[in-house]
């Protein structure tokens, strides 16, 4: 079976335009690529010198950070004409932010890729959504947000089960650096697209 026809199994095409099926697939990369490393966060945390407590902290950082700026960014962003290229943009803050944990030499360091993690979430999410919804319809809105959140969830489990292998063997700079590459190329893509699809 091949990808085409997975899609065509677990989305359907009548309930699933051309923009919804795109959507999906790239921020279900996204998905992926966060839940690869976020169940082994606390662990990476002690790696580099911090303790449980700490890696609390800085994982309230990048929440707090990402809600509040979410809930200010939103008014601006209403004013961007393409909010596809914001949906772009949050990919690749989000690059930056793994390529810098690859990177990752001091407790200081963390907590301020941990804010721009945050920025990149408060700008992305909202033009995730902003732009699904446009592509929905009254009709068949419960199923169309059903079929992302559903992939997401298997997403992050799938992830979940993956990342524990790649970080011990790999080890986390080069899971990463795949990571960050990854989320350029995501951002790359949506970038590219005709404006007309997205």
């Amino acid at each position: 079976m091949n990808l085409k026809q997975i899609f065509q199994t677990v989305l359907p095409q009548e309930k699933l335009n051309r923009s919804l099926r795109i959507l999906i697939t790239v921020n279900t990369g996204m998905v992926f690529v966060v839940g690869i490393f976020a169940p082994f966060y606390a662990v990476f945390v002690e790696n580099i010198g911090g303790s449980i407590a700490f890696a609390g902290l800085s994982w309230a950082v990048f929440s707090i950070v990402a809600g509040f700026l979410t809930l200010l960014f939103s008014k601006w962003q209403l004013e961007v004409k393409e909010q596809e290229l914001m949906l772009a943009l949050g990919y690749f803050i989000r690059g930056g932010v793994f390529l810098s944990y690859a990177f990752m030499g001091s407790i200081t360091q963390l907590i301020l890729t941990q804010v721009l993690w945050g920025i990149g979430v408060a700008i992305g999410t909202p033009a995730f959504d902003a732009v699904y919804s446009a592509h929905t319809n009254k009709q068949d809105s419960i199923i169309q947000w059903g079929h992302w959140e559903g992939v997401a969830a298997i997403a992050t489990g799938v992830a979940a089960l993956l990342g524990g292998v790649l970080i011990e063997i790999a080890g986390y700079p080069f899971v990463f650096f795949a990571m960050a590459v990854f989320c350029f190329l995501l951002g790359t893509y949506v970038w590219k697209l005709p404006r007309e699809v997205l």
